[in-house]
Order: structure tokens, then C-alpha cells, then sequence
């Protein structure tokens, strides 16, 4: 898949990528940063809540928002489709454990790039990041083998 609209990190692919983290697990979340950073990625923050999503990518301007889909407050597929509408350039690579058929058809109906199982663990995470910024549809191994037997 190509778009027109490329983000920076797209680009200039030899810049580091831009992260947001957007999951309630704040042990998670520190653990990705940790992660992400050592690999050389650029981390921009964490969300506990999809809540202030699409501000909070105005300001920070990350170039992928990490999101999972099992969250308290606003729902994330609400805050996803606001995201794709505000800020068009970002993308969004659902991280979750929950590996269903008709989330993973949601997730890329409400505009996200990536969808990765969290069981696939924070490398498939990565380079699902790095697809995405590629103009790239991204899936973990457990989301694939899923989706192909209709889970």
C-alpha cells in the first residue's frame, strides 16, 4: 500500500521513528520504552487512556501510536478513527492480546496499519512499526495464523 500523504520518518527513512505508547498496563508501556529505545527508536510518550489520543499526537507528533484495544475509558476504535481523521499522517499498530477475527477487521476498519498479538512480544512490535512507516499493512505471526482460520 502507497499513500501520498508519507510521514517524516517515511521520508527520510535513515531518521529514527517516533513512538506513542496508548495502553493501561503503565509496566507494559515502560517495558516497550526500555525496548524501543535501545533499538533506536524515538520514544514520545505514554497514554494510559485513548482519551486525549489525537491531541496528544498534535503535540508530540509521533509518527506510529502503539495501541491497545483493551482499555478502560474511551474506546480505542472511537479514538482511532478520530486519529486517522486529525492527524492522517501518523499510524497506528494495535498491540494487543486479544487475537480475534472481528477485532483484527476493526482495527483496520477504524484505520490502523499493524495489528500484532502481545503473546508475539516486542520485536514483531518493531518491525510492524517499521512496516507501517514503510506505507506497509503489518501483522504478527499469531495475528495472521488467526485471521487465516477465522478465530
Amino acid at each position: 500500500m502507497n499513500t501520498s500523504n508519507a510521514t517524516a520518518d517515511t521520508v527520510h527513512p535513515a531518521r529514527p521513528i517516533s513512538v506513542l505508547c496508548v495502553d493501561d498496563n503503565r509496566h507494559l508501556a515502560e517495558a516497550l520504552r526500555i525496548a524501543f529505545e535501545h533499538a533506536g527508536f524515538v520514544w514520545r510518550g505514554w497514554l494510559p487512556g485513548a482519551e486525549v489520543l489525537a491531541a496528544t499526537v498534535r503535540k508530540e507528533g509521533p509518527a506510529v501510536v502503539i495501541l491497545d484495544i483493551d482499555m478502560p475509558g474511551r474506546s480505542p476504535f472511537d479514538a482511532l478513527e478520530e486519529l486517522v481523521e486529525v492527524c492522517p499522517d501518523c499510524r497506528a499498530v494495535v498491540f494487543s492480546g486479544h487475537v480475534r477475527h472481528d477485532l483484527i477487521d476493526r482495527a483496520f476498519a477504524a484505520g490502523a496499519w499493524g495489528y500484532v498479538s502481545k503473546s508475539d512480544g516486542e520485536v514483531a512490535l518493531m518491525q510492524a512499526v517499521r512496516e507501517v512507516c514503510r506505507n506497509e499493512i503489518a501483522t504478527s505471526p499469531e495475528v495472521r495464523y488467526a485471521y487465516e482460520k477465522g478465530a
